[in-house]
């Protein structure tokens, strides 16, 4: 078999390559075998992404070359490679390890992983790429010739030198009490009065250091950073977070290895670039959605360069070429955000541990609040935790006996004297629930939740005066209540923006700012202001804020959703650790266990008992689940592929509900199926059966279908789904 980058070469100079053709089509998720025609046979190369014939001469596909190989098992005559598309190898051999592994294990395709990981080829990009690497060739042998003529000169020099001083040596032989330098000046031959050149003094090893060496050797770490920014030497402010992962990431960059840190958005993303660049590294490949096609082109093909890199990005980056991969770094790993939303859905959390585990990378997992996934990795001994606690904000409550609705405004009187007095030398932030003006809008007759006449999707006031759905985004302009016909709608709870408009009322002559989807703020500068931010869009305050304030616990507490408690922990730590080292964060309400542990740092405790409680039920992420989901026939002939395995259950199938944000079409059902750990590989095996054998028979099914559209009823899986419990 030939390695990456090899050249084709067989029997009586002819090959046999193996494609994979780029196909969303289950079906077609395998080796397809072609000849090499002579006229390529100098030029292909494994990885390369080539176009072939597919089904008939005239049809073309494109594919990757994974392999070479002398002879193919297909009885009759190969079709050849058409052509070359680009030059460049784009698939590198780890890369289609890891995509064939991550692909099985979430009953997918491993095409589907590969347009994840390789952008659009940009034909003006790769030419100048191209062209910079033969002029970098050029330069460097011509640095080559020199150096190797300046040696030659040197060694001649250095001949010459020591013919003389074997003469002054044969000279002074007869006065033992002197010895002479090369140049001939004389010196005293008694040790004691020799002088060494001076030795720097290595300096001890920061923490960030020794983590650097462990992750280079495949450990496996988590972390919890302490709270607080970091100021850099070029003046800008980080998390300090940001600045932990940027110095491991160097550390472990220094020891010729590459190194990817992954975050969840380009916020976080922008932190570590910042920090890269301040500590001497500001040449970091940075893979990110919201580079243009040219950009991200470019930052892959660097990559790809065959040199150690810091390759930096979101979630898509743990599929980056990296050569020599020492670490992977993942920030933050409970945010949603790190879950891919196409197909197969593969969270950037098991990409990063199936492709640690088949490089001998080191991982390293940070975050202020730990998800429920490392808690049991760590649990189970596969990755070890920290032993010092780390640095936190001081937190108190205000009074979680009062609940929101006892008191007068937005906030307990408590809170609004931590407001003022922070006000005083610095920002303020205040964390909401809820984007828009009112979350809610019920009927104001009646009292019913006013549902969207479209998708039936909850309606709320984005702006003032404008009711619109939540779901669909449809203006609720000729609604009237399904209950008693009325057509008034009726405001209903504070999102960010009536949040706003009260705190001007509430502390006149004081600037406010507004921080969430709609009006995000990366950062905001160190004079006094009220910050007004909704969970996860908290800006970065410099030198951090002089107090932050959590409202809203009770609604976010009552969010229907397994993981509510975990979410919960995750958003009030990540904004407790954006105040200032003599900052206070301030619980404005709410109470039991989840703010308990909050407030007394004990979220680790919690945690233990939350994962022992999904335990005893079975939920994620004590065992692993998929839900199958589709026509009622197509869903219960996959169950049917799973008779027989033990540790497997199901839940349902049960009706989807029609319409919602997703436009769900009526009459589909989904089931819900729960495994070991130690099943998962069987059980995406037979589901992943199953999908192939319904997408096989679906043509001679639907032949009267409209071409092009997909059929309402075909099959869907989605292994590890984070929402499949939510409401």
């Amino acid at each position: 078999m030939a390695t990456a980058f090899e050249r084709a070469e067989g029997a009586n100079g002819r090959a046999v390559a193996r494609v994979l053709l780029d196909s969303a089509l289950p079906q077609l998720d395998h080796l397809f075998d072609y000849s090499v025609p002579a006229e390529l046979a100098d030029e292909v190369r494994v990885g390369q992404r080539v176009r072939v014939p597919f089904r008939s001469k005239d049809r073309k596909s494109f594919g990757y070359i994974i392999e070479f190989v002398s002879r193919s098992d297909f009885g009759g005559e190969l079709a050849p490679i058409a052509d070359i598309v680009a030059a460049v190898p784009q698939l590198t051999p780890d890369v289609w390890r890891l995509a064939r592994a991550v692909a099985d294990r979430a009953g997918g395709s491993a095409g589907d992983i590969l347009r994840l990981a390789i952008p659009a080829r940009q034909v003006r990009v790769e030419k100048k790429h191209l062209a910079a690497e033969a002029e970098a060739e050029a330069e460097a042998e011509t640095e080559a010739a020199a150096e190797a003529e300046a040696e030659t000169e040197a060694a001649a020099e250095t001949e010459a030198a020591a013919e003389v001083e074997a003469a002054a040596e044969a000279e002074a032989a007869a006065d033992p009490g002197a010895t002479v330098e090369a140049d001939g000046a004389a010196r005293s031959a008694d040790p004691r009065e020799q002088t060494s050149p001076a030795t720097a003094a290595a300096s001890a090893s920061t923490s960030e250091e020794a983590i650097a060496a462990e992750l280079v050797t495949g450990a496996r770490l988590a972390m919890t950073p302490s709270h607080g920014p970091e100021r850099l030497h070029t003046g800008e402010w980080v998390g300090g977070w940001a600045a932990q992962l940027a110095r491991i990431a160097i550390s472990v960059h220094e020891r010729e290895r590459s190194v990817i840190l992954v975050a969840p958005d380009y916020r976080d993303l922008d932190q570590l670039r910042d920090a890269l660049a301040a500590l001497g590294h500001p040449a970091a490949v940075r893979v990110d959605s919201r580079q243009s096609n040219g950009e991200r082109y470019a930052s892959f093909l660097r990559a790809l360069d065959g040199v150690p890199r810091i390759i930096l990005g979101n979630r898509s980056a743990v599929y980056a070429p990296a050569h020599d991969l020492g670490a992977i770094l993942l920030w933050d790993d409970g945010d949603p955000v790190l879950a891919e939303p196409l197909t197969p859905y593969v969270h950037a959390r098991d990409s990063a541990l199936v492709r640690a585990e088949q490089s001998g990378a080191g991982l390293f997992f940070s975050a202020h609040a730990r998800s429920a996934e490392v808690q049991r990795l760590v649990e189970i001994g596969y990755v070890r935790a920290q032993e010092h606690p780390p640095r936190r904000t001081r937190i108190v409550h205000a009074d979680a006996s009062i609940a929101p609705e006892a008191f007068a405004g937005r906030v307990p009187e408590f809170a609004a004297r931590t407001i003022r007095e922070g006000l005083r030398t610095g920002p303020v932030l205040v964390q909401v629930a809820t984007p828009g003006y009112a979350p809610v809008a019920v009927c104001g007759e009646c009292g019913e939740l006013a549902r969207c006449q479209a998708c039936a999707g909850p309606i709320g006031f984005r702006v003032v005066g404008r009711a619109s759905c939540r779901w669909c985004g449809e203006y609720a302009t000729h609604w009237h209540c399904s209950t008693c016909d009325s057509t008034t709608l009726v405001e209903r709870g504070m999102g960010s923006a009536r949040t706003v408009e009260q705190f001007e009322q509430q502390f006149s002559g004081t600037r406010v700012i507004l921080s969430d989807g709609e009006h995000p703020r990366e950062r905001v500068d160190a004079r006094p202001a009220l910050v007004v931010a909704t969970r996860g869009a908290e800006p970065l305050a410099a030198g951090g804020y002089r107090a932050v304030v959590l409202l809203d616990a009770e609604r976010l507490l009552s969010i229907e959703t397994l993981r509510a408690g975990e979410d919960c922990l995750r958003w009030w730590e990540n904004a407790a650790a954006l105040a200032a080292p003599d900052g206070i964060c301030l619980m404005a309400s709410g109470g039991g266990p989840v703010v308990q542990s909050f407030v007394y740092g004990r979220s680790d405790e919690w945690l233990r008992q939350e994962l022992r409680d999904r335990q005893s039920l079975r939920y994620p992420p004590a065992v692993r689940v998929a839900s199958v989901s589709g026509g009622p026939d197509e869903v219960e002939r996959a169950l049917r592929h799973l008779d027989g395995l033990r540790g497997v259950d199901f839940l349902g199938p049960t009706s989807i509900p029609a319409g919602g944000a997703a436009r769900t079409p009526p009459g589909l059902v989904r089931a819900i199926v729960r495994f070991d750990y130690g099943q998962g590989a069987e059980v995406a095996s037979r589901l992943r059966g199953a999908l192939v054998a319904d997408a096989a028979g679906a043509s001679s099914r639907t032949r009267s279908r409209t071409p092009g559209r997909a059929r309402p009823e075909a099959l869907r899986l989605r292994f590890d789904d984070r929402g499949v419990f939510d409401a």
